[in-house]
């Protein structure tokens, strides 16, 4: 996230270089770098959601009090039905002692017990649906519909009534984050719809060859690859309504739309990208974040096959409208030169949780580097045992 805000000066090794001051500083400071250039230059601008803000699960919007120009908002959770809440309180006692009972119990007997978070609570069909958790039953057939995936879906959904548009000619910057890419949820076919009851077994049988394209072919052997994708697809689906909506308000083609992901997920999608089966931390699928970028004036997005990272987000933001943007904090010009000055290093760490993870330099762990295609396996280098990686390895920028 730190280098998708913030650009070159805050991938891993340079936050690590950095060792004197806290990473939720350094990660603040990388919330904040487009919004701030942006306003700068009399944009209007809108932050929803800024990930880990302060370190915080939910988003802790007061390091923008500086800047009240700067709109900020809450969107996740806030378009589901308020009446559902009193019966996931309700379920959440239950499962609280359900989960005293479950630890009571043989660790052979724990996940039947558990039920995937359901505590084997039956499953309401009547009136609104109540999100809680998702019971997966096998390749094709769940119930439930999962809270992590249905509060930040239902925000995509709700793009149209959330976007106003103006005659004024101002100039506008949205950062919005969506985790429904991130809290994947099992979807009817062939719609990609959530749905309390999921079955999707005449479907796939019927459909054998969905997921190959190009000759190429997605392993769908699991549960867990199957709802990855269909979750991604729905995140697309909503997000093409919402262009829709922009064309018929005629501001689609003079706005630039940057959709980027913070990191892949290992799936095991493609055989090709799986470089070591020791660990899923060597399926670059990983490293394989999304982005697309339609530009402004353009009716589309486009496919290039240039050496990109999402640390490239920045530049690819100010290019053509703030000319030469330097970062505010650390009055640095904001550039992409790093890509070409060295190999790219890539932190391999399972440490995600900022609740522990919190020092001035990341905790110790495996690092690659890697160059032009990240398909071709000659162009990775995967370094051994843990480390902290910081000056050592990497030339200055």
């Amino acid at each position: 996230v730190p280098a998708l805000l913030g650009g070159y000066e805050y991938t891993p090794v340079e936050m690590n270089r950095r060792d004197t001051e806290p990473l939720v500083h350094k990660h603040n400071e990388a919330l904040k770098v487009m919004p701030v250039v942006f306003a700068s230059h009399d944009y209007q601008v809108t932050v929803c959601d800024p990930t880990y803000s302060n370190y915080q699960w939910i988003p802790d919007l007061s390091i923008f009090d500086d800047y009240p120009e700067i709109n900020t908002y809450i969107t996740k959770g806030k378009f589901g039905d308020p009446s559902g809440k009193e019966q996931i309180i309700a379920s959440n006692h239950r499962n609280f002692f359900c989960f005293s009972v479950m630890k009571t119990m043989p660790v052979f007997a724990q996940p039947a017990i558990y039920g995937n978070g359901q505590y084997n609570q039956a499953v309401s069909y009547e009136g609104d649906a109540v999100y809680s958790t998702q019971k997966v039953e096998n390749l094709y057939k769940s119930t439930g519909m999962s809270a992590a995936f249905m509060e930040p879906y239902n925000v995509l959904v709700n793009l149209p009534y959330m976007t106003r548009v103006t005659e004024d000619g101002s100039n506008t910057f949205l950062y919005l984050a969506n985790d429904a890419a991130h809290e994947p949820m099992m979807l009817q076919m062939p719609s990609y719809e959530p749905a309390m009851q999921v079955d999707n077994t005449a479907y796939y049988a019927s459909n054998q060859d969905s997921f190959t394209a190009n000759g190429r072919t997605l392993n769908m052997e699991t549960d867990r690859q199957l709802i990855h994708y269909q979750s991604n697809m729905a995140v697309m689906l909503q997000l093409g309504k919402w262009f829709d909506y922009l064309r018929e308000q005629d501001v689609y083609d003079n706005t630039r739309i940057i959709l980027v992901s913070d990191h892949g997920q290992h799936l095991g999608h493609l055989d090709e990208l799986v470089l070591d089966e020791s660990s899923s931390l060597y399926d670059v699928e990983m490293y394989y974040p999304l982005l697309m970028v339609k530009d402004c004036d353009s009716e589309s997005f486009v496919t290039s096959e240039e050496f990109m990272t999402n640390a490239d987000v920045p530049v690819l933001a100010f290019s053509g409208l703030i000319d030469n943007p330097v970062n505010p904090f650390t009055g640095k010009p904001i550039n992409n030169d790093a890509k070409f000055a060295h190999e790219q290093f890539v932190i391999m760490s399972w440490d995600w949780d900022v609740l522990d993870n919190n020092g001035n330099t990341f905790l110790p762990a495996q690092w690659a580097s890697i160059h032009d295609d990240l398909r071709n396996p000659e162009n990775w280098t995967f370094y051994p045992g843990k480390m902290v990686l910081n000056d050592h390895m990497v030339p200055e920028n």
